[in-house]
């Protein structure tokens, strides 16, 4: 009777011996998870807020961006235009005409 009571003593100790470092280790893992989790919110806390962005100023940039394009395409159809007065076939007119009436419409959107 004491040799079968043995090996059920020898494999609960065992069993304790392999999961007792086990149940250490997950918490010692959940413990560095934490502590991590903590570090990179007190960074993010740390970090000083995005600055706010001015809508407004940023659509007039915009605007101005625009109108400046319109400008040098106006400029460069009136150059486009005497060239074919003069008899001189110029092979980007079309498409800057289309830009130009492009850019006035968005203008005349943001305008409105």
């Amino acid at each position: 009777m004491m040799e079968a009571r043995m090996p059920a003593r020898l494999a609960t100790l065992l069993l304790l011996l392999v999961a007792v470092p086990a149940v250490c280790q997950r918490a010692s893992v959940q413990a560095n998870v934490n502590q991590s989790v903590a570090l990179q919110q007190q960074r993010l806390n740390q970090m000083p807020p995005p600055p706010q962005l001015d809508v407004t100023a940023a659509r007039l940039d915009a605007v101005q961006q625009d109108a400046n394009e319109l400008a040098a395409l106006s400029a460069s159809i009136q150059s486009d235009l005497l060239k074919v007065q003069r008899g001189v076939f110029v092979k980007d007119l079309n498409d800057n005409l289309k830009k130009m009436e492009k850019l006035s419409k968005k203008l005349r959107k943001e305008m409105e």
